[in-house]
């Protein structure tokens, strides 16, 4: 199987926490100190260290010399990784990683001091990371993992995951002072005084941007962090509370067909009551101690969080579709219409959310005696998806003969999302219709996860790592329509195995497999019947599905690792394949399936610190992705998924000066199943300059897209309706194109600007 996969790649054109920090999980002579917040980042010489070429580490100095325009920024250092947003800063951010575009999250799992970040089953995507309340300048590392090769990552893990760890203490009291372009505003005040037997680490933020758009962003947060955390020589341990609210407006994608026309911007909108409001707030603790024997670790974590989401993706499509549902659909329509010719499916249950698509008194009329109301745009497609929860857990892991030939770590958890409300609703201007509810309900998801890898060395350079999980989850749904409700409970087993053989204390093979998986929605797990017909089908006739509760994944990757004379360059070869592609759309409120599909790739990454003061970094990622079937004929390209990602830097870091310059390139992406439809590539610079003084404060400059490119942060194509069609004779005439008539609306690329050029300029004291 290696073998064809390194020969395949050539020719080509998932909420389960792990322990923070693992015990002993990353081979004997473990990187990194358990417990402390020591970190050699991606300069460290790696080889014996770690089981694939895929793995690695950041650490704060390759952070703090890192323009970043938005906090979950600082992952880009991690190779291949991107990161977007198609809406308002206030929200997740879209990333893309091994051929995926990962929506919010999805098969990528993340872990910030010890809490779990992905949201199952929420309104606005599965997986959902929001990390916009992330402090960078606290991070002391980042560790990430790429594919599902390690027992102690779980659910969302299959494309991979990352770990962020806080220090414990800073150096000085901290206080920065930011203004820049488009109303950019920051205040951060940080300190880490002796409190007691152990440091208390304090952080205060305040924050505001708008944005490079014509309606500001307005996005406001208030967001701080307390930790204190005491270490002796065997024992660490932490106590962490954070808290974030947020509010903003946002310019969600728009069509391209108004902007080559000339009737809107590329920097404009088309509903100006999309936005939403944010808050987070957790509470987490971690212990570790170690013996002669090995280590313990336990966690324990809750949060509470919530988001309040106006989106308008689609503008009328979904008023002219209800409008024709109403008129003439012959599976829905109200048979008082003189144009309603009910067919065989026909069902008087259907629920018309807009009130002007409606005459009163119809559906008691005789039929076809009613003349229906001409359609006048009256309701828009604006969506509100509300997501609130609790989130608690705890895990324990355990190492035995760290020193040994054999060294076995096992670990064990539980988590419990009880989210009282999770739904979506249809409205305008930010007001909800009394019959636009399409989905409601209160879900209690629970995974209770076990898991055990050993490390065995044969030798002085043969290190395999078998490991295995197992994952059991509780779906549990109580939805507003009894008839959706429902309680599943799934199980999943998950073998792995990595083996690195050492060629030189510079050189490193490895070969690494296993299988992964990730949740889906329990509403999709539960759901059978369609929000609007009220019956098992929808208005087209098509069956509501029910997505299966866990999705395997398997994936496969070949690598080499080269470490000497300061180069660290890794190359790995990796396939992963995904039994099904099945979502719950959130934005619908409907369960979409797909097929099986495989994805392939090359990744290459280079770190290059030839002097103290000079780095060098290059990282390119390629893949392609594949349904395996295509039963409908519609094509076998996944849509989203990325073909190429490069990122490339130079740092200066003097003891009077630092400076960066960055390049990063944004592969094209294929948007439609048939691959017509091929969104462009974008190339952008960012710099970064800072001025040392030695007096206790240094002045940093940031400037992001420094040749103002014109670039989209996410392109997407589907169908939408806008009142320019319908004065559009080709496009209101045509039965397939306008929705009043059955049509699917017109077919065009969507998109939501990157930033135009930006200056911030940052006054840092740390006394």
């Amino acid at each position: 199987m290696l073998a064809s996969l390194l020969f395949t790649v050539a020719l080509s054109p998932t909420p389960s926490p792990k322990p923070s920090p693992k015990p002993v999980i990353k081979r004997a002579n473990r990187y990194r100190t358990i417990g402390h917040v020591i970190s050699h980042g991606r300069n460290q010489n790696l080889v014996g260290k770690v089981p694939a070429a895929s793995m690695g580490s950041i650490d704060q100095e390759q952070i703090k010399t890192r323009p970043v325009l938005r906090p979950g920024e600082i992952l880009e250092a991690i190779p291949g990784l991107l990161i977007s947003q198609h809406s308002g800063e206030g929200k997740a951010n879209q990333y893309y990683l091994r051929g995926f575009q990962l929506d919010h999250g999805t098969d990528l799992e993340s872990t910030i001091v010890g809490t779990p970040i992905n949201l199952p089953t929420h309104a606005h995507g599965q997986g959902y990371s929001d990390i916009n309340w992330l402090i960078p300048e606290l991070v002391s590392y980042v560790d990430f993992e790429k594919g599902p090769y390690y027992a102690y990552n779980g659910d969302f893990s299959a494309a991979g995951a990352y770990t962020v760890y806080y220090k414990n203490t800073l150096h000085a009291p901290l206080t920065e002072l930011g203004i820049g372009d488009y109303g950019y505003g920051n205040v951060l005040i940080a300190a880490s005084p002796r409190v007691g037997a152990g440091n208390l680490l304090y952080a205060f933020q305040v924050y505001h941007d708008n944005g490079s758009f014509i309606r500001p962003d307005e996005y406001g947060k208030f967001n701080g962090a307390l930790r204190w955390s005491r270490s002796t020589a065997n024992t660490n341990f932490s106590v962490t509370g954070m808290g974030y609210h947020g509010a903003f407006q946002s310019s969600d994608q728009i069509p391209e067909r108004l902007v080559a026309a000339g009737e809107l911007s590329p920097y404009g909108l088309i509903d100006p009551w999309d936005g939403g409001t944010t808050y987070r707030y957790s509470l987490a603790s971690q212990w570790q101690e170690s013996d002669a024997r090995g280590a313990t670790q336990v966690n324990a974590f809750g949060f509470q969080q919530y988001l309040n989401l106006f989106s308008d993706f689609t503008y009328y499509l979904d008023d002219a579709t209800d409008y024709y549902n109403v008129t003439r659909n012959p599976i829905t329509c109200t048979s008082g219409y003189i144009n309603c010719n009910p067919g065989p499916l026909h069902v008087n249950s259907y629920i018309s959310y807009c009130p002007a698509n409606d005459v009163p008194g119809a559906a008691h009329a005789p039929p076809h005696t009613v003349t229906p109301n001409p359609f006048v745009f009256a309701c828009g497609d604006q969506r509100e998806q509300l997501d609130r929860r609790f989130v608690s857990g705890l895990n324990i892991s355990r190492s035995l003969n760290p020193n040994g030939r054999v060294t076995t770590t096992a670990g064990l958890g539980v988590r419990n999302d009880n989210v009282p409300e999770v739904g979506l609703f249809l409205g305008h201007d930010q007001v909800a219709y009394p019959d636009g509810t399409l989905s409601l309900a209160h879900v209690v998801e629970r995974d209770a996860y076990a898991w055990v890898q050993s490390l065995i060395r044969v030798g002085q350079r043969l290190q395999f790592t078998p490991g295995l999980r197992t994952d059991v989850y509780d779906f549990d749904v109580a939805d507003s329509v009894g008839a959706d409700s429902g309680r599943v409970v799934s199980g999943i087993v998950l073998p792995k195995f990595t083996a690195a053989y050492t060629l030189s204390p510079y050189q490193e093979l490895y070969a690494d497999w296993g299988q992964g998986f990730h949740s889906n929605d329990a509403r999709g797990v539960t759901d059978t019947l369609d929000p609007q017909t009220q019956v098992t089908y929808n208005s087209l006739g098509q069956p509501v599905l029910q997505n299966p509760p866990l999705v395997r994944a398997e994936g496969t990757e070949l690598g080499y690792r080269y470490s000497r004379g300061g180069l660290n360059s890794t190359i790995s070869f990796w396939q992963l394949h995904l039994n099904s592609e099945l979502i719950f759309d959130g934005d619908a409120g409907v369960t979409y399936a797909g097929g099986p599909t495989m994805r392939r790739g090359i990744e290459f990454a280079n770190f290059y610190q030839p002097l103290p003061w000079l780095t060098l970094d290059a990282d390119i990622a390629t893949s392609n992705a594949r349904f395996l079937d295509d039963p409908d004929n519609q094509g076998t390209y996944v849509p989203e998924s990325i073909d190429a990602v490069t990122a490339a830097g130079v740092t200066v870091d003097q003891p009077n000066y630092a400076a960066s310059l960055r390049l990063r390139y944004f592969g094209p992406r294929v948007l439609d199943q048939e691959g017509d439809a091929v969104s462009a590539a974008s190339v952008t610079y960012d710099a970064q300059g800072t001025w040392k003084t030695h007096r206790g404060y240094d002045l940093q400059a940031d400037v992001f897209n420094i040749f103002n490119a014109q670039t989209n942060d996410v392109e997407y194509y589907y169908q939408s309706w806008l009142p320019q069609d319908a004065r559009n004779p080709a496009y209101a005439r045509n039965p397939l194109i306008n929705p009043t008539l059955g049509g699917a609306g017109v077919s065009d690329y969507y998109f939501h600007p990157g930033e135009k050029r930006t200056v911030r300029l940052t006054f840092i004291t740390h006394p």
